[in-house]
């Protein structure tokens, strides 16, 4: 694009020096007025590109602070987390100690118990002799119960210890799968704000684009007052490529955003709503729509490309009259609500179960909120021409596991209806 750019700047420039040489050796003349009328027009363009630019940069803007946001949110959680790790580990260390004493107690019970028992086993005769040094009836029956007292206590303390090492083994195996998890939420955390990172490096690339574009535009517009027909030719293809790569990237930034969305949300399986049709996965958004546009290859310039088409429409437009109501589909969670000045303008991704996510572009207006649940034919916005749009629309995108697929064998079949069976 840079180098593109380099050479339309150089032609910008001989052409101004060769007008004379190209005019001499073109044929005829051209009609000055016809020329002043394009050179009019094109300046017009230029006004127009230029007030687009700006918003796109606004919106950009927005963009970078709030990824700005999200990252400082997602570091306080990795701080937070690193927090609760060095806790668990403390506490971990802590009954790793108490189980060492615990152990040692148990271990010199046991061995007072063994020498107990051997000592009765091995010289019974010392037993009966403390027994019978008794005084009376009643010192012996005392010195019976203190014997059966003194084996009680002692098999009762290492029961005891035992019952307390088992406890706090089963609190150390707690605290640490507890740590576990939060090495687990850490990891993933920073993963997400790798992307984040990732994210704010193509919006800034994005928004010095821009700047460029704004500052050439505004050049060229400069320009123009003397410059021939053909120098204007060049520039509307110059900012048609311009154009181009801006819709492309501000498209694109949607299911990049999505991708990240997904990552910290699980859809999961969605439970089937009471209404949902019971022979289709989907139905038409738009029941009583005509299609104006289907999925495939694109003649439209400002079409993104796709695989190996400069120009592809990746999903179906939907013409009812401006302001219809638009329908969820399918089942699921609102993943995105955004608006932008180019691309899909106002638009609704919502996410279904089996990695399904559909867009709902060019609306008027949004009715619903990220991460609110929607159940098949919930009003998600109304019909508009937001966007990179060529009249009041419904753009309505299918992609499974985040590539674009023709949505209509999802839908019933032959066109657009109410059937929901």
């Amino acid at each position: 694009m840079t180098k593109a750019l380099v050479a339309v700047a150089m032609a910008l420039l001989l052409v101004s020096a060769d007008h004379a040489a190209v005019r001499a050796d073109s044929g005829p003349t051209p009609d000055p007025q016809q020329e002043l009328a394009l050179i009019n027009q094109i300046r017009a363009q230029l006004g127009s590109n230029l007030a687009d630019a700006l918003a796109a940069q606004v919106q950009l803007r927005q963009s970078l602070e709030d990824n700005a946001v999200q990252q400082q949110a997602v570091q306080s959680e990795i701080s937070d987390a690193n927090t609760k790790i060095a806790d668990l580990e403390d506490q971990i260390a802590q009954a790793q100690r108490l189980e060492v004493v615990l152990s040692a107690r148990i271990q010199t019970e046991r061995d007072q118990l063994r020498q107990l028992a051997r000592a009765v086993y091995e010289s019974p005769g010392s037993t009966l002799l403390v027994l019978a040094e008794a005084k009376s009836l009643s010192d012996l029956f005392t010195r019976v119960v203190d014997l059966n007292v003194a084996g009680s206590r002692a098999a009762l303390l290492k029961s005891s210890l035992d019952s307390d090492l088992a406890d706090l083994q089963a609190q150390r195996q707690r605290e640490q799968t507890a740590r576990d998890e939060e090495v687990t939420t850490r990891d993933r955390l920073a993963a997400e704000l790798v992307q984040l990172r990732s994210l704010q490096a193509q919006q800034e690339k994005a928004m010095t684009d821009l700047q460029n574009k704004i500052a050439e535009t505004r050049w060229e517009i400069s320009r123009l007052n003397h410059q021939s027909a053909q120098l204007a030719q060049q520039v509307t293809d110059m900012l048609q490529r311009q154009e181009d790569a801006i819709i492309a990237a501000a498209m694109q930034s949607v299911w990049a955003q999505l991708q990240l969305w997904l990552q910290s949300n699980s859809v999961g399986q969605i439970p089937t709503s009471a209404g949902h049709s019971t022979r289709y996965r989907f139905i038409w958004p738009e029941p009583n729509a005509q299609i104006s546009q289907g999925f495939g290859p694109s003649s439209y310039w400002f079409e993104p490309p796709y695989g190996a088409y400069p120009h592809f429409h990746t999903g179906i437009d939907l013409v009812e009259p401006f302001g219809s109501p638009v329908f969820a589909a399918d089942d699921g969670v609102v993943a995105l609500v955004g608006s932008m000045a180019t691309g899909y303008g106002t638009y609704v991704v919502i996410a279904h179960a089996g990695g399904f996510d559909t867009l709902y572009g060019h609306l008027s207006t949004a009715l619903v909120k990220v991460g609110q649940s929607v159940t098949q034919g919930t009003v998600v916005g109304l019909e508009g021409s937001s966007g990179s749009s060529t009249g009041p629309h419904l753009h309505f995108e299918l992609r499974i596991n985040q590539r674009p697929v023709d949505p209509t064998p999802y839908l019933p079949a032959g066109a657009p209806s109410a059937y929901r069976a």
